[in-house]
């Protein structure tokens, strides 16, 4: 029970002081612990979230990419271009 509500309080932005005076504890590794594991969870969600809405905003232009494969497949393949002479 004592795990979780620690954890909860990380998830709420509480301060090493303020955990350590919820809890009893005497020396600052165990609230530094769940405020970092907190702060790790809380940065790969924001990081979803922005590589969600990154795909989002791809997907709006893909009419665009059909446009330029389209116009692409006329090009000469780059393999053409290594070729010495």
């Amino acid at each position: 029970m004592r795990k979780t509500r620690a954890e909860a309080a990380a998830y709420a932005d509480c301060t090493e002081a303020q955990m350590m005076a919820m809890f009893g504890w005497t020396d600052p590794k165990m609230p530094a612990h769940y405020i970092a594991k907190a702060r790790r969870d809380q940065l790969g969600a924001s990081g979803m979230e922005k590589l969600v809405s990154f795909d989002h905003s791809q997907n709006e232009n893909i009419g665009d990419f059909t446009l330029l494969r389209a116009v692409n497949a006329a090009v000469a393949p780059i393999s053409n271009f290594r070729k010495k002479p």
